[in-house]
């Protein structure tokens, strides 16, 4: 009986893990954001979402996010930080109908964008999948 608890234990462990990895990012699992509309993430109340924006050169950066279609509304809450390499906060928005917009003219460098806030709905449904518009000139 022992046994057979230790390795229900072990195989339940292998599959959540990875689970709930998956909800939010460490600095290392930042994902590189570049211009063009990124693929959708799931937004999870707790755990923020981070991007890295390396520039080249001064630009105009616009970062836009939506919900899928219909899923706009009041109650949708999101956040969004822009920091510069040093962690000095360069531009901050919250939600209006549940999207931000972030639209500044940035130095040449590396910033982070920390997405984070609560989309509603239940579980894995399309009200908390949100993807990213990135247009940068």
């Amino acid at each position: 009986m022992k046994i057979k608890t230790s390795l229900a234990a072990a195989i339940i462990s292998v599959v959540a893990i990875p689970a709930f990895a998956s909800l939010g990012y460490s600095e290392s699992q930042a994902k590189q954001l570049t211009e063009g509309v990124t693929s959708s993430e799931i937004l999870t109340r707790g755990f923020a979402h981070e991007y890295v924006l390396s520039l080249n050169e001064s630009s105009e950066v616009k970062i836009v996010s939506e919900h899928f279609p219909g899923s706009s509304n009041f109650a949708l809450h999101m956040k969004a930080k822009l920091m510069d390499a040093s962690g000095n906060i360069v531009s901050e928005a919250n939600s209006v109908n549940g999207d931000f917009k972030i639209d500044e003219r940035l130095d040449a460098g590396e910033y982070r964008l920390i997405v984070s806030g609560e989309t509603g709905g239940l579980g894995d449904s399309d009200t908390h999948r949100y993807s990213l518009h990135v247009d940068i000139q």
